[in-house]
């Protein structure tokens, strides 16, 4: 007897529907992962699985009643089969898939695919021969329909590289006797550039984590002589798109139109030309593959990799390698642990928009233990673990850098993280990490000055850079440090001059900073400042710091006004975000070197409002901002260390109505106003951006009660200042590590301090990988050390 597709179930798929078919929407079950494989609901095409711990089929069918679902489910081919696609016929393994770009890859290379219908109410499956046409029609669309999780990744890697305006207008002059063999300057005679204005040939810069060699004379060329455009030699084929171009004033790759008619004024040939050297891309995916943390021991073994409860890992999702070193330090802490333990998932219309859904189901999939088994296809090394897509496409869909595949600073996400959880769920989850810092200003003419605490979830140090010497390749080598004495150098008392002084008016007045701890938090996440200025560009320095396993910062609390020191105001710790007030001195320093008002502003408020250089490094840190240059809204400003409260209210009718007046329906607009935290043009360019969207708002926030941050704010500072016996005496617990130049590229993991058999091991999350570390691999901490996180001795 053949099933009919019942009335109810629409035959096709309606317009703009997400498809939730990677996972399952309350679990990291997959169709490859779960023997039972995937239920897809016929009429919401959301997935659910079937475990032996819980039967999230069943719990949808008791809320809709809709009991078909489209099941899913694949089972690995045989090794002799994948082995054709893992090797070539010499036996060697074949290139990895290439990171930069997403290849639509078919499972049916790796897996057996079966499908079903699963009818939940008579517990019965049928197979697609028992179908009628109509239901294999609707199953066809669904299976080729690219699901929720694909849509967001795909071609976010291809880079869209574009012309500008000076590789567009090239002035070229004429020139004879070109030496097109090796650099003008060197002997290199590879990673070579020709100027594309007069001929002039030099080498590349030093790939960093590449044996490509460069002594940057192409770039010095650019310096002296002003000519921006160059193109690589090694990369000219026939191909024209293919072919690599540099503007060095605009620093980023560009297209030449009309690229082989200028290269023949040097007599080059584009038609002829073969390719010899890899292209930027290919050396970028190289460095993408090959960014390792030490995987062997101190003899040359392979590490162990280990398994179990807390140990599973986050597959990278192009270039998510922040965000799981992130997840995998946070959800480490005894905090989120006893938070999500019994924390059942709110009842509510789709759990992929909402926040605290999405976070139960993170600390399911790394803590239960269940996807942490070998099996990855990736190799011996890796394990199955989780893919945090949907976490990540709703972590970071409003904001400008986060919602992108590009890599992204650790320690920027996790502010913004904490933040957004705060403003979300309140501060129950975050307060381990809450503290007062303590600040005192006071006048060196009058002894006049003020006490502020502000609470705050993290501290920022300086780092001590002294050059010590290069290594073979010109790297610069600095000396080591102990963290305390950044601790010693942020606490050190310092000058603001320009000070104004409310009691004695003198002009121009000096008042005396000092900073400390008014309490000390359960757990302390320090961030090194590890980019700083050189040259007036932003480095960052690879200073090794003596690994801290233990920090007792005691010695630092909070200042108190001394004998002659007068108390002439006392600032509330709950201050006006919107009437912040920059530092007069610093702001005029940063203004006179140029820098644009707003990133001033936005600096002295994410750095504490302090001095000018701390600003300075945060401008340099955030060059690449979307909304670097954006007015300033503290309420709309990410990545400070004190939270900020959001506005409960919705749009005001003024606001839609200013939207709709543009063309766009009532409904549209109050969405695109919800989205973008009422502001009008980021409300529009969402429009614009989205021009099939449906309008309809899903209720992000529906798994709690509205919270009131600023209340919890108030009530945590008054139970904060009633703490008087807090101490300062710190254990490592966990370490996340950045190699590369840039914390926006490069490749981050992270250390944590784990209970293994009944014995406390360091282990590295590196993605996938997680291995017992030992001796040799701690280095790594020395050296790529960024953002630590302490648990309280008591």
């Amino acid at each position: 007897m053949t099933l009919e597709l019942p009335s109810d179930i629409p035959s096709t798929i309606p317009a703009n529907t997400k498809i939730y078919k990677d996972d399952c929407m309350y679990s990291f079950d997959t169709p490859e992962n779960n023997l039972l494989g995937l239920d897809i609901d016929l009429k919401t095409y959301r997935a659910y699985s079937r475990n032996k711990d819980f039967n999230y089929t069943k719990q949808n069918y008791d809320k809709t009643g809709n009991y078909l679902y489209l099941n899913i489910k694949k089972t690995l081919k045989p090794q002799e089969e994948r082995n054709k696609l893992l090797y070539d016929d010499n036996g060697e393994k074949s290139p990895k898939i290439q990171k930069l770009e997403i290849k639509n890859v078919s499972d049916d290379d790796y897996y057996n695919t079966e499908i079903s219908i699963y009818d939940i109410k008579d517990d019965k499956s049928y197979s697609r021969d028992e179908l009628s046409d109509e239901f294999n029609n609707l199953i066809d669309l669904i299976l080729s329909a690219n699901s929720s999780a694909t849509e967001d990744e795909i071609k976010q890697w291809e880079q869209e590289i574009v012309p500008c305006p000076h590789s567009i207008d090239v002035e070229q002059f004429e020139t004879d006797n070109l030496d097109l063999t090796k650099c003008s300057q060197c002997d290199l005679r590879e990673n070579l550039w020709i100027c594309l204005h007069c001929g002039a040939l030099g080498c590349g810069r030093q790939q960093y984590g590449s044996t490509l060699k460069g002594n940057g004379h192409a770039l010095a060329h650019y310096e002296l002589a002003q000519h921006p455009v160059a193109i690589k030699l090694g990369s000219l084929s026939a191909d024209s798109e293919s072919c690599d171009a540099y503007c060095y004033q605009c620093n980023d790759e560009v297209k030449v139109p009309h690229l082989a008619e200028k290269l023949h004024k040097f007599g080059i040939d584009l038609n002829t030309a073969v390719k010899t050297e890899k292209s930027l891309i290919e050396l970028n995916i190289d460095q993408n593959l090959n960014w390792e943390f030490k995987l062997d021991g101190v003899n040359g073994e392979r590490l162990e990799s280990v398994y179990g409860k807390g140990l599973t890992g986050l597959q990278n999702l192009g270039n998510s390698c922040y965000i799981n070193s992130v997840l995998q330090a946070l959800y480490t802490l005894n905090g989120y642990q006893e938070y999500f333990k019994d924390k059942k998932f709110p009842d509510i219309n789709n759990p992929a928009i909402d926040l605290t859904s999405q976070l139960i189901k993170l600390y399911d999939g790394l803590q239960s233990g269940r996807y942490s088994v070998p099996g990855s296809l990736k190799g011996d090394d890796y394990q199955l673990g989780i893919k945090p897509s949907t976490f990540k496409n709703l972590i970071g869909e409003n904001h400008p850098e986060f919602k992108t595949q590009r890599q992204q600073d650790a320690f920027e996400f996790l502010l913004y993280f904490l933040d957004k959880v705060d403003n979300e769920l309140g501060l129950k989850l975050n307060e381990e990490l809450k503290f007062l810092l303590g600040t005192k200003v006071v006048c060196a003419n009058c002894s006049h000055g003020t006490l502020s605490n502000d609470l705050v979830d993290n501290i920022s140090v300086p780092l001590e850079a002294e050059v010590i010497g290069k290594d073979e390749d010109g790297k610069k080598a600095y000396k080591e440090v102990e963290l305390i004495d950044s601790f010693k150098k942020y606490t050190t008392k310092e000058d603001i001059e320009g000070y104004k002084c409310e009691n004695c008016h003198q002009q121009p007045g000096l008042a005396i900073k000092s900073t400390g701890f008014k309490t000390f938090p359960s757990t302390l996440i320090v961030n090194v400042q590890r980019i700083q200025l050189e040259n007036w560009a932003p480095v960052k320095v690879d200073v090794p710091i003596t690994i801290p396993y233990n920090l007792d910062l005691s010695e630092f609390k909070a200042p108190v006004f001394e004998t002659g020191e007068i108390e002439s105001e006392q600032i509330q710790p709950e201050s006006d975000n919107n009437k912040f007030v920059p530092n007069e001195e610093a702001m005029t320093t940063l203004l006179s070197m140029g820098f644009p008002e707003p990133r001033c502003i936005k600096s002295l408020y994410h750095t504490g409002n302090s001095n000018a250089e701390d600003a300075m490094n945060w401008i340099f840190a955030h060059m690449d901002d979307a909304d670097i240059d954006d007015p300033f809204n503290p309420n709309d400003s990410h990545g400070g260390a004190s939270t900020t409260t959001t506005d409960d209210s919705g749009p005001s009718q003024d606001l839609i109505d200013n939207v709709a007046a543009m063309g766009f329906s009532t409904q549209l607009a109050k969405k695109a106003l919800v989205l973008n935290n009422n502001d009008i043009s980021a409300a529009v360019e969402w429009l614009f951006a989205n021009p099939d969207d449906d309008g309809i708002l899903e209720d992000n926030n529906q798994s709690g009660p509205v919270v009131n941050v600023k209340q919890e704010k108030s009530e945590l500072i008054t139970r904060l200042n009633a703490d008087t016996q807090s101490n300062g005496k710190y254990e490592l617990q966990s370490v996340i590590c950045h190699k590369g130049t840039s914390p926006h590229t490069g490749h981050y993991v992270v250390f944590i301090k784990k209970l293994i058999d009944n014995e406390y091991k360091w282990v590295l999350f590196n993605d996938e990988k997680v291995v017992v570390c030992d001796d040799a691999n701690l280095q790594d901490i020395k050296n790529n050390a960024y953002v630590y996180v302490f648990r309280k001795v008591e």
